[in-house]
């Protein structure tokens, strides 16, 4: 039941506390100022609401304003929850880093 268990369950998360949020007594700085960049200037938080950082709805993510010839519409929100541990990134796979994704969403949303 152990492992049936591992597979579906999310990584552990020490910093998090039991509603999904930074514990901030066990983060460091650079943390804490992310997480509220993550739910206040970048609005990472509006798709990704904590405990699971989804909001399980489809999104038109304009893809194919940069991505000319590969237009794909509508994807269902990922869980964030143990994301650093599952490259490549997004629906399909075409962002190699964290990095990459994130500077996907600064040019989407012009940030």
């Amino acid at each position: 039941m152990g492992d049936s268990n591992s597979i579906i369950a999310f990584p552990p998360a020490p910093k998090l506390d039991r509603l999904g949020r930074l514990d901030t007594a066990k983060a460091t700085d650079s943390e804490i100022r992310g997480e509220q960049l993550f739910f206040g200037k970048a609005k990472c938080g509006e798709c990704h609401m904590a405990l699971y950082y989804t909001d399980n709805q489809m999104h038109d993510l304009r893809v194919e304003e940069f991505y000319h010839g590969r237009a794909e519409g509508w994807a269902k929100t990922f869980s964030l929850r143990g994301i650093k541990d599952s490259p490549p990134y997004f629906h399909d796979g075409r962002l190699p880093t964290l990095d990459d994704t994130v500077e996907f969403f600064n040019l989407v949303f012009q940030s």
